[in-house]
């Protein structure tokens, strides 16, 4: 079974992705590009201020970003495998991650995380503070998101277990996205019934309000 796991993402992972990449260089073709080099292994990806990520899954780990970056009060740095991407300038920073794996995708302030096309994964938590919002097309293992403040997940795919946590002003859409085994975490009904209906989820699964 973990054979047939791996040899499924494997050949995921494989899948041609130059029309979507054709596509990212065409809407963004008139604005400087600037290639982030130094960028080479990781499996997180932190992203802060006002800053929108175009994700995009390809064995070539590299960051392109579509502004004069060294000018702009940004951020791009690899540290311990873990991808730090933030701007506070008031334009948004637009930025296009291609990335093998991730374990984990944080967001905060203003940013935004985009998946272009789906991304695979095993496991994969996605936290996300402040007003950060994520659309996230995925296929994974496991699933857990941490969904705080005034921001916004939005889900389709699918996955095998899912658990979530659901602060009362934020809110996770998941009217496209399937999993087997879900345990929802709301602090707040309308919040919990929400999900439990968009999920429908099957009477072994958890809801708490707390």
């Amino acid at each position: 079974m973990k054979t047939s796991i791996k040899n499924l993402f494997a050949a995921i992972l494989t899948v041609a992705i130059s029309a979507s990449a054709t596509s990212l260089v065409n809407a963004t073709a008139t604005k400087k590009v600037t290639v982030v080099g130094e960028v080479k292994k990781f499996n997180k990806l932190n992203v802060a201020g006002n800053v929108e990520v175009i994700l995009v899954q390809s064995p070539n780990q590299s960051v392109q970003v579509y502004d004069s970056y060294y000018s702009k009060n940004a951020l791009v740095q690899e540290k311990n495998g873990e991808l730090r991407i933030s701007s506070f300038d008031k334009e948004t920073l637009t930025v296009v991650v291609y990335a093998n794996q991730l374990n984990e995708i944080t967001a905060s302030d203003n940013a935004v995380i985009k998946t272009n096309g789906k991304f695979s994964a095993l496991s994969l938590a996605v936290t996300l503070k402040d007003q950060a919002k994520a659309i996230l097309n995925t296929n994974t293992i496991d699933l857990f998101a941490n969904v705080n403040g005034q921001s916004n997940l939005t889900l389709s795919g699918k996955t095998t277990d899912y658990i979530a946590a659901i602060n009362s002003t934020s809110s996770i859409n998941m009217d496209k996205f399937t999993a087997e085994n879900s345990s929802i975490q709301a602090k707040n009904t309308a919040v919990a019934q929400k999900q439990s209906v968009s999920t429908e989820l099957p009477s072994g699964d958890v809801l708490t309000i707390f």
